[in-house]
């Protein structure tokens, strides 16, 4: 099992991770990726970001890569994957890599990139840049509310960071479920200069903590996905809403620690309903499907 070696290592040296907007980059290296997570119709404001780094790769004569988010095994469907790649191509968007157009980065499915996931894990532990969590939901609900009702921001506060190998390996002998968890760098700041909204930073440590990314089913956790499929994609620029903004310190670190370079980011605005709020049903129509029927 890729989580059952653990060590006790020497915490990295403070740090802050930078990463500009400038990059020297040939047209053909350009790589923008689309990726849905196919748990019902596309939303419109889906398909802006899948227009925006469509546009994107086509004016630099770079790749659109469509990636399918999935992990979400109890609601995600291939209906509704069908559904969207419809809509994208109903809207006249091609792709030159995707689950149903192939690709030398595949497989582009979240659900079928189990093994490479796994391997990174493993790279991080072997590298002391994770560890084994033993922690019970029980205790950290309880570890959650001691926070809260001392005004603190609730975060891990790394009981198995550093344990006794021994004690982990016993633990692990012994079948106790067990998470793992990514190990923040004490002092670290993720930095990047967004195409929209410039500068952007984050204090790692007090902003969250170690972080899970790995579940003790041993399903790799979202913002663990995203940055191994940008990573090993070689995705060069990231667009997407600014919903997303707070997931770039969590995928920024992983990246670091695996050595591979950020992308760049763009974080575009919501799309608004007449009342300013973020657009939803209650406004009308907010599926391209919806629009699309209705202009028959």
């Amino acid at each position: 099992d890729l989580r059952a070696a653990s060590g006790s290592t020497p915490r990295s040296a403070p740090r802050t991770l930078i990463r500009s907007t400038a990059q020297d980059l040939d047209g053909k290296d350009v790589r923008c990726r689309f990726a849905p997570s196919p748990t019902g119709t596309l939303h419109v404001g889906g398909a802006r970001t899948a227009l925006f780094n469509w546009l994107k790769a086509r004016n630099e004569g770079g790749k659109f890569v469509i990636r399918i988010e999935d992990t979400d095994t109890a609601r995600s469907t291939r209906e509704s994957e069908d559904s969207m790649v419809k809509d994208l191509r109903w809207l006249g968007l091609d792709w030159d890599e995707g689950p149903d157009v192939g690709g030398d980065y595949g497989p582009y499915r979240q659900s079928e990139r189990g093994e490479i996931y796994q391997a990174k894990a493993k790279e991080l532990m072997d590298a002391g840049h994770a560890y084994p969590c033993f922690c019970t939901q029980e205790e950290l609900d309880k570890k959650k509310e001691e926070a809260e009702a001392r005004g603190e921001n609730p975060k891990y506060d790394g009981m198995w960071r550093d344990a006794d190998p021994e004690l982990v390996k016993q633990k692990i002998d012994a079948g106790e479920p067990y998470t793992i968890r990514f190990k923040v760098p004490p002092g670290a700041r993720v930095e990047i200069d967004d195409i929209v909204r410039g500068k952007v930073g984050w204090d790692a440590e007090a902003t969250v903590g170690d972080f899970i990314i790995l579940r003790s089913s041993g399903i790799p956790v979202y913002n663990f996905c995203v940055a191994v499929d940008d990573a090993t994609m070689k995705i060069s620029h990231v667009i997407r809403a600014e919903e997303h903004l707070t997931n770039t310190l969590r995928q920024g670190l992983i990246l670091e620690a695996l050595g591979y370079p950020m992308p760049e980011y763009a974080h575009c605005s919501l799309i608004l309903g007449e009342d300013r709020s973020k657009l939803s049903k209650r406004h009308g129509a907010t599926s391209v499907d919806q629009f699309r029927k209705e202009v028959r």
